[in-house]
């Protein structure tokens, strides 16, 4: 014969119960059969109980921890919303979608990892706002209402009236996105309206941007305080990019107007220090267009020291730890490229600004390839598209070569008015042929 328990487990309501003399008595809550310990507190009820009964008291038997809280919570959780489904025209699942692919363009090289990076971060607030509703439900009046809210944002100084338009852009080009892929058949009508200015807001933007230079004397005190005698002392051991290359990197951005990536990518292929004159022939990081810089004397002395013992495929710049200047951060686990990057030059070049120029001056190192343009065009109007190497769009361009020699004369008188020598360089004369 099975042992009778002597409190009995309800699954149904989850607490402990005995039947005793025709009554079911409810004892304590619990959170299972296995529960030992709200099982010992019932059986201690029960054994109370009892020797109420045995003294001819009345018990209740809804006296103890009844269920019916349990029974109210129960048919709370069975009223909540169940899970929605996933659904491929959610806006999470399509700016997912759109940004795989985005990402997928810059590992070919189609754009830039940090636009990749950009548009993920513009369209956060739009998502945010709309969450997983599907982007088919959402209509004009949904468009005008999250419109207004990105507004006060601005209004509030949260983002800046820039960082609005690239929103709109940014949320415009999911839409077109998701129609070409056949998420969507249409879009909003008013979709178009986000971002357009009005007159006013066309003149103002018309103004011209004042943009930042750097004087002779200003490059010359930069390029005078790279070196560890002008350091505070606590900072006179470290072997950093700032003593290193820092110098040499001024240089060089203000003789060619490469970039800090420019720098970063720069091979021993790339250089041409035995022509005469020396140069660096390159496609440019960002464009790929192709550049031909001649090479000012202390470019070229720089170089040579830098490239010593150096194969023809190796970066000309690497940190101490043999990495390049500018290098892209990964997931950690999946290694693909995020679009952050850590920058050591241009922290260097930002550091050097304010130690020299003072802790407010907000220029920074592409400022150096705007300076040797604007003084390019100055003296010869026309050199500074070689300068930057930026593409001739004129028609005149499919018919004509650059004009390199203009160029070349250009960039030996950029030598001497920027204070890095006070003679012309001397260029080979036309026609005459080499000893």
């Amino acid at each position: 014969m099975a042992k009778q328990q002597e409190v009995n487990w309800d699954k149904t309501n989850k607490c402990w119960r005995k039947y005793i003399e025709g009554k079911t008595y409810w004892l304590c809550a619990g959170k299972g059969s296995s529960d030992r310990v709200s099982k010992k507190i019932a059986i201690e009820k029960v054994r109370e109980i009892r020797k109420e009964l045995a003294a001819g008291k009345v018990v209740d038997s809804t006296r103890f921890d009844t269920p019916t809280s349990r029974k109210v919570s129960r048919k709370s959780r069975k009223t909540k919303t169940t899970k929605r489904r996933w659904s491929p025209k959610q806006v999470n699942a399509v700016r997912n979608r759109f940004i795989k692919d985005k990402r997928a363009e810059a590992d070919v090289g189609d754009i830039t990892y940090g636009r990749v990076q950009q548009l993920e971060n513009r369209l956060k607030h739009f998502c945010e706002y709309f969450d997983r509703k599907n982007l088919t439900s959402i209509n004009e009046n949904d468009i005008n209402r999250w419109s207004r809210l990105a507004s006060k944002r601005v209004a509030d100084g949260h983002i800046a009236p820039r960082t609005l338009q690239q929103e709109y852009t940014s949320v415009k080009q999911m839409y077109t996105y998701a129609r070409k892929q056949g998420l969507i058949k249409n879009v909003p009508l008013n979709l178009e309206d986000l971002g357009k200015q009005t007159k006013q807001q066309k003149m103002r933007s018309k103004k011209k941007k004042r943009h930042l230079f750097f004087s002779k004397k200003e490059v010359q005190m930069l390029y005078q305080h790279c070196s560890t005698e002008h350091l505070d002392l606590k900072w006179r051991e470290r072997k950093d990019t700032e003593m290193k290359n820092l110098k040499l990197a001024i240089c060089l951005a203000l003789n060619t107007g490469m970039t800090q990536q420019d720098l970063s990518d720069l091979t021993v292929a790339d250089l041409s220090l035995k022509k005469r004159p020396p140069r660096v022939e390159r496609q440019r990081s960002k464009t790929g267009v192709e550049s031909n810089h001649l090479l000012w004397r202390k470019s070229v002395a720089g170089l040579k020291e830098l490239c010593k013992g150096k194969k023809m495929t190796e970066r000309v710049f690497t940190r101490n730890d043999g990495q390049p200047l500018v290098r892209l951060s990964k997931e950690p686990k999946t290694g693909k490229k995020t679009g952050g990057r850590t920058d050591v030059l241009g922290a260097a070049f930002k550091r050097l600004v304010k130690r020299v120029l003072g802790e407010d001056d907000p220029r920074r190192f592409r400022e150096l390839r705007r300076t040797g343009a604007e003084m390019c065009k100055q003296r010869k109007p026309g050199t500074e598209q070689l300068y930057l190497a930026h593409t001739d769009r004129q028609m005149s361009a499919f018919y004509t070569t650059p004009i390199q020699k203009e160029f070349d004369l250009m960039l030996t008188y950029l030598e001497v008015d920027l204070g890095f020598e006070t003679t012309l360089q001397k260029l080979p004369k036309k026609g005459k042929k080499k000893s």
